[in-house]
């Protein structure tokens, strides 16, 4: 949406996309282009906060965003209602707008959906943090 670097934080949303297709069995985001995938993320998850649409860089796509009527977030609750309540609450931590918000991945797999699978004594972590300076060019 804001065509910044990209960063771990959209592996979360996409993880979230992939573990809400497995709660319904179904894509979570179907949209046929870029345009009616993004009415349909915002059906659900609601209008982009200002510090979100803030930072938007293209003015074609700011301009597309303010035109859209203003839209509520909706409680994925009432979308997953047969899904476990930790699972939804997981998800409402993964699908967030800003990045910056979103679950970081050590709290996801510390949360209490995951508990039953989590086991940090099996759980290799990387001594080097991932070099993302491709990211500059």
């Amino acid at each position: 949406l804001t065509w910044q670097k990209y960063d771990v934080e959209v592996d979360i949303w996409s993880a979230g996309c992939i573990f809400a297709e497995m709660l319904e069995g179904k894509p979570l985001f179907p949209g046929k282009d870029h345009v009616n995938q993004f009415s349909i993320i915002t059906e659900l998850l609601g209008t982009p906060p200002d510090d979100v649409i803030q930072t938007i860089c293209s003015e074609n796509t700011l301009r597309f965003v303010k035109s859209l009527p203003k839209r509520e977030r909706q409680p994925l609750a009432n979308k997953f209602k047969n899904a476990d309540a930790d699972a939804v609450d997981l998800l409402e931590r993964m699908l967030v707008f800003n990045p910056k918000q979103r679950i970081q991945a050590s709290e996801a797999l510390a949360h209490e959906y995951l508990a039953p699978y989590h086991d940090p004594t099996d759980e290799p972590v990387s001594q080097e943090k991932f070099d993302w300076s491709f990211n500059d060019a």
